[in-house]
């Protein structure tokens, strides 16, 4: 990957003009450079109190943020399939042994080495992560603009949640499942990348954007390690790039608490294999 990022970097003009992903792209780096709730001069403005007009999608419902997330945290793990192992005990003989070749072929072939079961795990937590950014009723009730600034900014934030609950995984089980999961991440980070139709300076970005990730998830550490009202401020900052009313990330620290203690109540070997799905939208018990 790093040949084809040499290479999509070498094509680069040294007067082509930023485009809007580029834009885009300042405008998440300089919201996580900074380390204090003011803001300074940026590409983009608070949203208008009428309708947007320029280009991005805001949330339109009417919601009641005081209810929001405030309800008691829950395990997030996804039982394991009924139709796995108590099946196979089960069933037939002629099942079983069917069951026993494949598995068998799956095991020669190297599907549960180490290497191939934490990328099955990472892929499943890093679908979960992507399942909350393209949740609508979500965003909307978190207010978080569907733009590539404000989904990225949205993926850092569950990635560092999934990191953050592996780290307290007990022996540093997680460790090298944490880092496949990342190594995923930045992979998908890549492909909106392209898919945003940046061409030149792709390695540039891709290096600056790494960059910002690391800021952002020692910010939220730090946060909670604070006082009160820390994690909303960095929150509003990296999330909402110091823009518009705060209130709104106040609404998101709820939500950010509550998933953090619904993943400390999820099993370790749950979260190990994968088998987390985050909250939706949760009112008040």
């Amino acid at each position: 990957m790093s040949s084809l990022l040499r290479a999509a970097a070498s094509t680069a003009s040294a007067q082509t003009a930023p485009s809007s992903i580029e834009r885009s792209f300042r405008g998440v780096l300089v919201a996580c450079a900074s380390t204090s709730a003011s803001t300074s001069a940026h590409p983009w403005h608070p949203r208008p109190s009428s309708s947007p007009t320029d280009g991005r999608s805001y949330a339109t419902k009417t919601l009641a943020p005081d209810t929001l997330f405030t309800a008691k945290p829950r395990s997030l793990e996804i039982p394991v399939d009924d139709n796995g192992d108590a099946a196979l005990a089960e069933g037939s003989s002629t099942r079983r042994s069917s069951e026993w070749l494949v598995r068998l072929a799956l095991s020669l072939g190297g599907f549960y080495s180490k290497e191939s079961t934490n990328q099955r795990a990472a892929d499943r937590l890093y679908a979960s992560v992507v399942a909350q950014v393209e949740n609508d009723e979500l965003m909307d009730a978190l207010q978080i603009e569907r733009t590539f600034r404000g989904e990225h900014a949205a993926l850092v934030l569950h990635v560092w949640l999934v990191l953050s609950r592996l780290r307290r995984v007990p022996g540093g089980a997680g460790k090298e499942l944490s880092q496949v999961m990342y190594d995923t991440f930045q992979d998908d980070v890549e492909q909106r990348v392209h898919r945003e139709g940046v061409r030149v300076r792709v390695g540039k970005w891709l290096n600056e954007l790494e960059q910002s990730f690391y800021g952002a998830a020692l910010a939220y550490d730090e946060a909670l390690r604070g006082g009160s009202g820390d994690l909303a401020k960095v929150l509003h900052r990296n999330v909402y790039h110091g823009e518009g009313d705060d209130a709104r990330a106040r609404t998101l620290e709820r939500y950010v608490r509550r998933e953090l203690g619904c993943l400390s109540m999820t099993e370790a070997g749950a979260v190990l294999e994968g088998r987390v799905r985050f909250s939706g939208v949760v009112w008040k018990d």
